[in-house]
């Protein structure tokens, strides 16, 4: 049975971009080589740490998130320890609630913006036909009208 999981770890902020994308790589082909899948991989780039790890202030970050049995998050672990590259490494199970919640939070974000830009054409074909009926003249009424009727 495969389980979800979802990877976060740290590279030193010194380590160039290239290096970083081969760390990614050499993480995703031991998830695949151990049977596991990779749903999706990110590598968001160098941010401030919250507090300093290892005389670092800043690190590049990489989100990965797989399946995989359950055996394949010890080697993982393991391989983030045995890289010196890595700094800190977080693997999160994902249970089924927080997936269909997750799941259902990406299908009414979906809706929404489809029905915001059906929204938005209907609003545009409106603007149209109102431009197209005459406007009546509206008469306001003034202070010195009232002047009148005495």
């Amino acid at each position: 049975m495969l389980k979800t999981y979802e990877a976060l770890y740290i590279a030193r902020p010194d380590v160039p971009d290239d290096e970083i994308q081969t760390i990614a790589k050499e993480v995703e082909s031991l998830v695949t080589a151990n049977g596991g899948a990779i749903v999706r991989s990110e590598i968001w780039g160098k941010r401030r740490l919250a507090y300093e790890v290892q005389k670092c202030t800043e690190g590049n970050y990489v989100l990965l998130r797989f399946e995989s049995a359950p055996g394949l998050v010890a080697r993982l672990e393991n391989h983030f320890r045995l890289t010196d590259a890595i700094i800190r490494y977080l693997v999160v199970h994902f249970d089924e609630k927080t997936l269909r919640l997750e799941a259902l939070q990406k299908e009414r974000k979906e809706a929404e913006i489809r029905n915001s830009a059906s929204a938005a054409a209907r609003s545009d074909d409106e603007d149209d036909d109102e431009n197209d009926r005459p406007r009546r003249a509206r008469r306001y009424r003034d202070d010195d009208d009232d002047m009148e009727d005495e």
